[in-house]
């Protein structure tokens, strides 16, 4: 169902703005005090703290109203590139968008984060396709699918599940792609997202429309996976000040996100034991985290438990990088090459470029 905004929660949302320049005159300051416990530079403690206001200030709704869209984001992108846009959609509610060709050497079907509240931002776009670019400097060319799943709480699961599993469908059965050319990639919540396709494949969920594949899909890349809904690890109480997400939004947005309906392993994937995952339709896994984001102990948990019966699977953490580090410094002014960034070209190039020959 769609929702929109009342006129006074517009008004409200641009008067928020002058609650976020307190916060972030605020911030200014404290962060000059801020200690071992906070972000390592001065410069990411300000992102860190404008991220977490910006949040905690605005609801959903009134994130996605101040905010242009995924597909407002490609139009430009495409607009200064002056290529065509190349938007898809079908009567199966699949939403997204090609940069790069479908019928390049591999497809790559990308999943953003944001919480399933958020449309992804512009550093998606800048990203993304620099990892594309760098792969085609060793003439491995890819396709990237960018899916434009529905957001909270216009849909709540299994909403974005389905939509998830029906861009795989497509890029399998309409366009007639081979698994083994195939690379599931997603950050945060999309994350979360790919590991549902993923426990889908092996084990059909009731929720979204079977999907059998006669062979492994080539690799899952994770960014930041949301493995796990609890907030009762460590790393939610050690890192608190050095990253971006603030407890009570996720607590928020993945409740807006289950919206009453009992969690399971195709929402949380740490919840899945380690018998779950053996014969994961998958080749390889790469793993990237932050060693300052508050999702890092879940995330190696569910490493842990799912590198037993998978071992082809890879883990980077990258020193003083907050949650998804890659995409959100470089909206706040900081575009150097980040440890995750750099792994997972590093990765992309060795196990595409073999597989190219």
């Amino acid at each position: 169902m769609k929702h929109t905004l009342s006129i006074g929660e517009r008004i409200d949302a641009w008067l928020g703005f002058f609650s976020i320049g307190a916060g972030l005159g605020y911030a200014a300051f404290c962060g000059l005090f801020r200690g071992p416990s906070g972000a390592d530079t001065y410069h990411h403690h300000l992102i860190q703290a404008v991220t977490k206001k910006l949040t905690t200030r605005f609801t959903p709704l009134q994130l996605q109203y101040l905010f242009r869209t995924y597909d407002q984001l490609y139009l430009d992108y495409c607009q200064s590139l002056q290529i065509e846009p190349n938007f898809i959609s079908n009567g199966r509610s699949l939403k997204g968008f090609w940069i790069g060709s479908p019928t390049a050497r591999y497809v790559v079907i990308n999943f953003h984060g944001g919480g399933f509240a958020m449309d992804a931002t512009g550093p998606y776009l800048e990203f993304w396709p620099s990892v594309a670019r760098a792969l085609s400097e060793d003439d491995i060319t890819t396709g990237w699918f960018n899916v434009t799943y529905t957001l909270t709480p216009h849909g709540t699961y299994p909403t974005q599940f389905r939509e998830a599993v029906e861009a795989l469908r497509y890029v399998l059965k309409d366009l007639g792609r081979s698994p083994s050319d195939v690379l599931l990639v997603g950050d945060s919540a999309g994350a979360n997202l790919c590991l549902a396709v993923l426990s889908h494949l092996s084990h059909p969920s009731p929720d979204a429309p079977e999907l059998g594949i006669a062979e492994p899909l080539k690799a899952i890349v994770l960014m930041s996976p949301w493995v796990s809904f609890c907030h009762d690890w460590p790393s939610m109480r050690s890192n608190e000040h050095k990253n971006i997400d603030a407890r009570k939004v996720t607590e928020r947005w993945s409740q807006d996100y289950l919206n009453g309906v009992t969690t399971n392993y195709y929402t949380e994937a740490l919840e899945a034991p380690e018998a779950w995952w053996e014969g994961a339709l998958v080749k390889q896994t790469l793993v990237l985290a932050g060693g300052d984001e508050v999702l890092l102990d879940s995330i190696m948990a569910w490493v842990r438990t799912f590198r037993k019966s998978n071992p082809d699977t890879t883990l980077v953490i990258g020193q003083n990088e907050c949650h998804v580090a890659p995409l959100i410094w470089p909206l706040f002014y900081d575009s150097h090459e980040t440890e995750q960034g750099l792994a997972l070209k590093g990765w992309l190039n060795e196990r595409l470029r073999h597989s190219n020959r």
